[in-house]
């Protein structure tokens, strides 16, 4: 392990990083605003226009060391940074840099320093948020019709329901031809990963495989079909658990929400899964200009998700070691059923929790066909979609990337 002096020792003479590669990558990755980016490049990777480098209005009397790791140049270019008075090329403005810079992600040095797992990874990021661009401006005419309006139930919705549909095959179809060809640009178009055993796979006996003729070592599969009947329930029982408290943290919402108005402005706080599914408290609280401009109503309404929202993570958290033992405790042979497995575990969980309010507002806590149920559910699911994106996701970030580096600098 790393923590262990051996493990020390190989990082001091064999480190996992260079960090001269890293810094360069970093500059140009994280701090894409800067307008050394954007200096004789085109601001989107490390790579320098070579047009630009023959070009007579740079000068020779200064220069400065700019590494530049992509697929077609890799080496570390001399860029003259300096030019003559009065031909100096101007540079992009900042409010440019930083809009511009923001859809662009320097892949192939990301590919050629992490990999191509990992720079797809980003590629798709890159792909989806770009596009998203497209629905956020046919949203946010909807949502401008349905605030003129005054009415949630806008007719629009329907027809915006067609176009996320009609957006999300165009994003799938444009991704597989992005895919293809930065896998056609990384030399690994049909490119098929011959996987070897896992270093943490144990087998009880060695057998001889009868495609390569080989001894192997083998585990017998009703061993681990053994250790999936415990791991199974367990799975699934984090997830039910998690599920009724959500839906009792939901019902329990609308109560607090209708006894608030109901008397005089009071907060009563109870807990019951009897309120589940009721429809009542939802229609008692009507959604007029009074009731929305009242602080205390946004306060109930989002207060419960912004507690779910930095509960879960946690959860996700404790559910993520749970499931990384787990998949230990059931041997997998390869890195590919032990990552499939994992995704099972996980994705059921999260599904549960980040869509547990659409399903519950849809056909449970409204279910009717009432206008003003439908309109009561558009408001609660719209809310709580807007805190799980904003101060749930933020946290998530700070539990998996800002409390972990602390915790690597303190020790």
């Amino acid at each position: 392990g790393a923590s262990t002096p051996l493990g020390k020792y190989i990082q001091r003479r064999v480190p996992l990083h260079s960090h001269a590669r890293l810094e360069a990558l970093y500059k140009c990755w994280v701090l894409f605003w800067l307008q050394s980016n954007w200096n004789n490049r085109d601001g989107r990777g490390l790579r320098v226009d070579s047009s630009k480098l023959n070009s007579p209005i740079l000068s020779t009397n200064s220069s400065s060391l700019k590494n530049c790791y992509t697929k077609e140049e890799k080496s570390i270019e001399t860029v003259d940074s300096s030019s003559a008075p009065g031909e100096q090329e101007l540079s992009p403005s900042f409010l440019y840099r930083l809009v511009v810079g923001c859809f662009y992600q320097p892949l192939d040095s990301i590919e050629e320093y992490y990999g191509e797992k990992v720079a797809f990874y980003f590629a798709w990021l890159q792909h989806c948020s770009f596009h998203l661009l497209y629905l956020s401006f046919v949203g946010a005419i909807v949502f401008i019709c349905q605030l003129s309006s005054g009415n949630w139930d806008h007719p629009l919705r329907p027809f915006f329901s067609i176009f996320v549909m009609i957006w999300s095959f165009v994003v799938m179809v444009t991704w597989r031809r992005r895919s293809n060809f930065l896998a056609y640009q990384w030399g690994t178009l049909d490119y098929q990963e011959e996987e070897i055993a896992r270093p943490e796979f144990k087998g009880t006996e060695y057998r001889v495989c009868p495609i390569t003729n080989t001894y192997v070592m083998y585990y017998p599969p009703w061993k681990r079909w053994l250790k999936m009947c415990v791991s199974i329930p367990l799975t699934v029982g984090f997830t039910i658990v998690t599920l009724l408290g959500i839906l009792i943290l939901y019902g329990n919402r609308d109560v607090m929400l209708a006894q608030y108005f109901a008397t005089g402005h009071s907060y009563h706080i109870s807990v019951s899964m009897d309120v589940i599914g009721q429809t009542a408290p939802i229609l008692a609280v009507e959604l007029n200009k009074e009731h929305l401009r009242d602080p205390d109503f946004w306060i109930i309404i989002i207060g419960f998700p912004t507690a779910l929202g930095l509960i879960l993570p946690l959860l996700n958290f404790c559910l993520r070691k749970v499931s990384l033992w787990l998949n230990e405790l059931e041997n997998h042979r390869t890195e590919a059923e032990y990552r499939t497995h994992f995704i099972i575990k996980v994705f059921a969980f999260r599904f549960v929790c980040y869509f547990a309010a659409l399903y519950y507002y849809s056909f449970i806590g409204v279910g009717t066909t009432d206008p003003q149920a439908t309109e009561h559910g558009i408001v609660r699911v719209a809310s709580t979609l807007f805190t799980y994106i904003t101060i749930a996701h933020w946290w998530n970030i700070c539990i998996n990337v800002f409390f972990p580096l602390l915790l690597h600098r303190w020790r």
